[in-house]
């Protein structure tokens, strides 16, 4: 009884598991382009949120630095209680007692005015600028690795549904062949072993497609989460208006491009101005300080001379020069390793535009390579085709055995899954193409 409760429990786990199985494969459709996922990218990508608030801190942290221009003003206020004055002779003894007012208040107001630091305060304004300009730098390398990401799955997405198609198409061919090889052994014509050979191969077709299934809605789910849009929704890719074609222009004019526009390129130019302004904000510790300070002083009761229940009131303006003599000896070296980082930023960049060169030579001659292999397997699709047609006719008649018809079944497969590939290929290569020369 438990072993039947038990199995019962099994089988309708297994059939709620099926159900989710069906009912996933049947989400509704939606036809989308890459254009409008480029859309989608840019409006919801968390990636993308989180650079462009990088931006904005940075910005943000101008106008704090900016605030140093302002006068420093401050003002205290206190009240306190007084006492008497006791006076006492060397040997503790009192002597007498002074009565004072015993409450007593105190306010203070100062200001204070840089007036000159060796620029310091508009070099730390520049380098904040600067560090602004690096952030937005950032994201717009960060945009294009995102769209550049979502483009892959979009374009995985459309490869794994049209090989579906193709699987879907050829399983029908396989379950017309397994019908005919069961009618041939009826008729005595062929052995068992090829209605088996027939079968099997119409089951591996079958768990070829469970896996491509499987794929399309991991690739689906990933894409959906990268551009924010409903997970319940399976994305049909439109890419008819995606123009690919780069043959009239050679590698020199992808690179140039390249030197111009890729946005890491641009963030180690930035990097060098930080590093160069951050060399000047150190040169600018040896220069003298100048300020200006101006404050009020009201003061009660009044203690100095006869005490009185008065208030005392003073002001004083004037202007304060200093000079850290210390640094005169120690930012030499602190200039040292400015002008250290300046070498080490220099050579990073030349180090990204190597790997930049490196990667639209990549790109440029992958891109040709799958456009040359497209057209071959354009021609070796359309021989598999009429191969295919040629042995099947055969074969029906009697003329070869089925171990031939599935050698043409599967040549004819893999021709059309590896047209799909160079064709997902040739748009993959353009797209990595775009994203090195900052286009994307």
């Amino acid at each position: 009884m438990n072993i039947l409760n038990k199995t019962g429990i099994v089988l309708l786990a297994l059939l709620g598991l099926s159900s989710q199985i069906v009912s996933s494969q049947e989400m509704p459709k939606r036809s989308m382009t890459i254009q409008e996922l480029a859309k989608k990218v840019q409006d919801n990508n968390i990636q993308l949120k989180i650079a462009t608030i990088s931006v904005a801190i940075a910005e943000a942290k101008i106008e704090a630095i900016k605030t140093n221009r302002l006068p420093d003003i401050s003002a205290d206020v206190s009240a306190f209680y007084l006492s008497d004055v006791r006076i006492y002779d060397t040997s503790f003894k009192k002597l007498q007692t002074v009565n004072l007012p015993n409450f007593g208040n105190q306010f203070n107001l100062n200001a204070n005015q840089l007036i000159f630091a060796g620029g310091k305060i508009n070099k730390s304004i520049a380098l904040s600028e600067l560090s602004k300009t690096l952030s937005e730098n950032q994201l717009d390398n960060t945009v294009q690795a995102v769209k550049l990401s979502a483009t892959e799955l979009y374009i995985n997405l459309y490869n794994l549904q049209n090989q579906k198609k193709i699987l879907e198409s050829n399983k029908d061919l396989a379950i017309e062949r397994t019908k005919n090889t069961r009618l041939f052994y009826k008729q005595n014509m062929i052995t068992k072993n090829e209605v088996l050979r027939a079968e099997v191969l119409e089951r591996q077709l079958q768990q070829s497609i469970l896996q491509v299934e499987n794929a399309i809605l991991i690739t689906n789910k990933n894409l959906t989460l990268f551009a924010g849009i409903e997970e319940t929704v399976l994305i049909i890719p439109d890419v008819e208006n995606i123009n690919h074609s780069i043959r009239k222009q050679d590698e020199n004019f992808y690179r140039e491009i390249a030197y111009e526009k890729n946005p890491q390129l641009s963030a180690s130019d930035t990097q060098i101005a930080i590093a160069n302004k951050n060399l000047e904000l150190t040169k600018s510790d040896r220069a003298p300080i100048l300020a200006a300070f101006a404050g009020y002083n009201a003061n009660r009761p009044q203690t100095s001379g006869t005490p009185a229940d008065l208030y005392s009131n003073t002001y004083q303006a004037g202007l304060s020069l200093s000079y850290n003599i210390e640094s005169i000896f120690k930012n030499r070296k602190k200039e040292a390793v400015d002008k250290i980082l300046i070498d080490q930023v220099t050579l990073a960049k030349e180090a990204v535009r190597q790997q930049v060169e490196a990667d639209v030579n990549a790109a440029y001659k992958n891109y040709h390579q799958a456009v040359e292999q497209r057209e071959v397997s354009v021609k070796n699709k359309n021989a598999a085709d009429e191969n295919y047609r040629i042995n099947e006719l055969k074969y029906k008649n009697q003329l070869v055995t089925y171990i031939e018809i599935i050698d043409a079944a599967n040549i004819k497969l893999q021709a059309e899954l590896q047209m799909l590939d160079d064709q997902t290929n040739i748009i993959l290569n353009y797209v990595k193409l775009l994203r090195i020369t900052g286009q994307l």
